[in-house]
C-alpha cells in the first residue's frame, strides 16, 4: 500500500511540475506580448520625431516556397511601414536586450526576409531598449553602380570626341 502512495505522489509530482511550468510559459509569453505592445506604440512615435510617416502597422504579405513542386504559403507580418522622403522603409522594432543585436542571426534573417518580400528603400531596427533608429544594409543586396559609371564614361568621351571631330572637320 506505502508502495501506490509513493507512485501516486511522483505521478501527482510530475503533473504538478508540468502545470507549473506551462503556467509560467503562458504568464511570461503574455508579459512579453504586453510589452511588445507598448513598445511598438512608444516606436511609432519615436519613428514621427525623427520624421518618418507611418504607411502602415502589422502590415501582412505573403510568398511561396516550393517543397518538391508542392506551393508552401508562408506569411510574414511587418511591424511598421513608413516613409520619409520619397523612401518607403520597413521598420522592425524590437523591446528585448538581445534582440536588437544583429549577431542574433533569427534578426538578420527576419530582416532580410522582410526586404525580399516587401522591396523596401531601406530597413530600420528601432532598438526600444535604447530608444535609437538604426539603419540595416546588406552588403549582398547593395547595387553596384560601378560597371555603369564606366559605360557613361565611355559614352561620355565618345560623345565629346564626336563633337570635337564634327566641330574640326576642314570644310
Amino acid at each position: 500500500m506505502k508502495e501506490y502512495i509513493g507512485i501516486l505522489l511522483i505521478v501527482t509530482g510530475i503533473f504538478l511540475g508540468i502545470w507549473c511550468l506551462k503556467f509560467y510559459q503562458k504568464t511570461t509569453l503574455r508579459r512579453r506580448r504586453k510589452k511588445a505592445r507598448i513598445c511598438e506604440k512608444k516606436a511609432i512615435d519615436l519613428l514621427k520625431k525623427y520624421g518618418f510617416d507611418i504607411l502602415d502597422v502589422q502590415k501582412s504579405a505573403s510568398y511561396f516556397i516550393f517543397i518538391n513542386g508542392k506551393p508552401k504559403e508562408i506569411k510574414v507580418r511587418a511591424d511598421v511601414i513608413v516613409k520619409k522622403g520619397r523612401k518607403v522603409y520597413v521598420a522592425e522594432v524590437k523591446s528585448g536586450k538581445t534582440s536588437p543585436l544583429l549577431n542574433v542571426p533569427a534578426t538578420r534573417r527576419q530582416l532580410l526576409e522582410y526586404y525580399l518580400v516587401y522591396k523596401p528603400a531601406g530597413l530600420l531596427l528601432v532598438d526600444m531598449e535604447q530608444e535609437k533608429i538604426k539603419t540595416i544594409e546588406y552588403s549582398i543586396l547593395k547595387k553596384d553602380y560601378s560597371k555603369l559609371r564606366y559605360i557613361f564614361y565611355a559614352l561620355g568621351i565618345f560623345f565629346v570626341g564626336f563633337l570635337l571631330g564634327f566641330l574640326t572637320r576642314g570644310e
